[in-house]
């Protein structure tokens, strides 16, 4: 027997499910606003991951962010941060300077020499001390260190050496360098003149941002205002010095000549020092003499018969306030890497030229 129900007694059995069947149509998320949501929460959350290990990142390296993470008295950044952040600074300079020799221009320039005279230095308060330096370069610079226990043998690569001599006064490294060379095909003569000719700086000297000769004393000696290029967390340096060319003739017919070029750090009027750069102190001298190996019969002599040898002096005070052990590291990587630089330049640049004694 069928049971048939009234209109009345369905009615709030069809209120009920109505309403169920709204309220689940309210509240039902499509699939597609779903996923939206989640993408949603994962990007939210991949974006607080960065901002913490962004912060994290900045309280590791805090010397980012002010003078107080530079060179200074009171230098927060610790002797290892300042030499890893001074050495990645010079790589990637190294980098750039090899990617620009490969590019630059081979064009051998002339060279042109004025006569081998030397013309009395004016103004003449210059001229004791140019005389002065020089013979003392020739008398100390000459004499053989590696016997000497107060010298370090730094660096021996095939017929270099590098010595240094610790010496440190207030704090400040001033750490006498010399380094001995024998280069192949070029004479003391050629050596001298690339390294004292300010036509030729920028060929083969990395670390000079600008230079400029103040004043020219004589056809052999120049006066010269030179700004480095800042390695940071290091202050920027310059120097202001004289630059003297001199050829000493010898006094022992079996003993060749000595040319010889010697730096060293003057005052003048019109560049004063300044408060962007600390003014560094130099005493440098490249002291050269060419050995001929004679040729047989009565052929000429060639680049194949010649040989360089080269003593290179170097007496700087950098000023300010780096660290001496990262002042010492810098150089012992530093001054090998310049003098095989160098000497290769000017073998490069005298290769096919006429040979200058």
């Amino acid at each position: 027997m069928t049971t048939v129900y009234s209109a009345s007694v369905m009615k709030p059995w069809q209120d009920w499910v109505a309403g169920s069947l709204q309220s689940a149509n309210e509240n039902w998320i499509p699939l597609c606003t779903h996923s939206s949501f989640y993408s949603e929460i994962e990007r939210r959350r991949r974006a607080e991951d960065a901002y913490k290990a962004a912060l994290t990142e900045l309280k590791k390296k805090p010397h980012y962010g002010g003078p107080d993470y530079e060179e200074g008295p009171n230098s927060l950044i610790n002797e290892e941060e300042f030499f890893d952040a001074v050495e990645a600074a010079l790589d990637k300079h190294d980098q750039i300077e090899e990617q620009s020799h490969a590019e630059r221009s081979r064009a051998s320039r002339q060279i042109s020499l004025p006569p081998d005279t030397y013309s009395s230095i004016s103004p003449p308060k210059y001229l004791t001390k140019v005389e002065e330096m020089v013979q003392s370069h020739m008398t100390y610079s000459l004499q053989d260190v590696g016997g000497d226990a107060n010298w370090q043998l730094l660096v021996e690569e095939g017929d270099m050496k590098v010595y240094r001599r610790e010496v440190e006064e207030n704090g400040i490294v001033l750490d006498p360098l010399k380094a001995t060379h024998a280069v192949k095909g070029v004479t003391g003569h050629e050596v001298c003149h690339y390294f004292w000719d300010t036509a030729f700086r920028n060929d083969w000297e990395t670390t000079i941002e600008s230079f400029q000769v103040v004043e020219t004393l004589s056809d052999k000696a120049v006066i010269i205002h030179q700004t480095h290029k800042r390695v940071w967390p290091a202050s920027q340096r310059d120097v202001l010095y004289v630059s003297v060319i001199r050829k000493i003739l010898s006094t022992n017919e079996n003993d060749p000549d000595t040319w010889l070029v010697c730096n060293f750090s003057v005052d003048h009027d019109s560049y004063p020092p300044s408060a962007r750069c600390i003014r560094a102190k130099i005493n440098v001298a490249m002291i050269c003499q060419t050995l001929i190996s004679p040729p047989e019969g009565d052929k000429e002599i060639t680049r194949d018969n010649i040989l360089c040898k080269i003593t290179y002096v170097a007496n700087v005070n950098p000023g300010g306030w780096a660290p001496a052990s990262v002042l010492r590291a810098i150089a012992k990587r530093e001054y090998p890497k310049f003098l095989k630089r160098f000497t290769s330049y000017v073998q490069e640049k005298s290769s096919g030229e006429a040979i200058l004694f």
